[in-house]
């Protein structure tokens, strides 16, 4: 008799148990060619990695319909959902596309447009496992995107998890994969632009409105006792925004290409002309 409900930490052990074997084996490949010489694999990494991940597609979902480590758990994908045209998706997402993004950055790293290319195609991507996520959390199916895609259901006969007992990443495994969701969000957002948003609250300060418009018409004047405003450290090639402060070169120019509304964090000044010091 199958069984309706597979926890939600058990298919996240699955998913695990699948990046684990797939680490041990490449590492065991690794091992086994650390005697060459120096450089010899790494022209063709991408493609050994290829390989790897084929042979474990070949002989787990291709032949059988399911994972190594979903085998592990005794899970599986209902078979009679699993069409050969599914098949080849699967493999196009879970092996084809790592091996074009491997190859492109091995290739093509000073090419500009593929790494932008690459870039959108990993964020699309990462959001749209942030979203798959907090999905599978509320409902409890399809933990992958992929598997979400296609339609693909786990079935199983039994759950299994007293043999697993002894790793610590199956006890609070839910946990830890919500704290890297939202170390992943927080990664997304923009800082420089938030903060700019929050200081714009500022505005509405008497004090910080008087102090704006006094700053904006003095002139910036340099002396050995002279602090960036930004990193509060002697300014490399000084330059100003248009406020008494001076900043160095590169606090300023990173500033202002992260947050073009960038305003001076002494007097909350935005100033859309950058110039250099010139040292009279």
């Amino acid at each position: 008799m199958s069984i309706t409900y597979i926890p939600r930490v058990t298919q996240l052990d699955a998913v695990q148990l699948d990046k684990q074997l797939e680490e041990l084996f490449k590492q065991m490949v690794f091992n086994a060619t650390k005697f060459f010489e120096p450089g010899i694999l790494q022209p063709v990494l991408p493609e050994l990695e290829l390989l790897i991940r084929t042979w474990i597609f070949k002989y787990s979902v291709y032949n059988n319909k399911y994972t190594f480590g979903q085998q592990m758990l005794s899970l599986k994908y209902k078979a009679d959902n699993f069409s050969r045209s599914k098949l080849y998706w699967y493999y196009g997402y879970t092996v084809g596309l790592r091996y074009l993004k491997d190859r492109a950055v091995y290739s093509f790293t000073s090419n500009r447009k593929i790494q932008d290319f690459i870039h959108k195609l990993e964020t699309f991507q990462l959001i749209g496992d942030i979203f798959n996520f907090l999905r599978f959390i509320q409902c409890g199916k399809y933990p992958l995107l992929i598997d979400f895609v296609l339609g693909l259901e786990l079935s199983a006969e039994k759950v299994t998890r007293e043999d697993l007992s002894d790793f610590s990443w199956t006890r609070e495994l839910l946990w830890h994969n919500f704290i890297e969701l939202i170390g992943t969000a927080i990664s997304l957002i923009n800082i420089f632009g938030l903060r700019r948003k929050l200081l714009n609250v500022l505005k509405y300060v008497s004090w910080s409105n008087q102090t704006r418009a006094r700053v904006a018409s003095s002139n910036a004047i340099m002396t050995i006792h002279t602090e960036c405003a930004f990193c509060s450290s002697s300014p490399v090639l000084p330059y100003t925004m248009g406020c008494s402060h001076i900043f160095c070169y590169y606090c300023l120019m990173a500033n202002k290409t992260a947050d073009p509304e960038f305003a001076c964090p002494k007097c909350y000044y935005k100033g859309g002309e950058i110039n250099k010091y010139i040292v009279a």
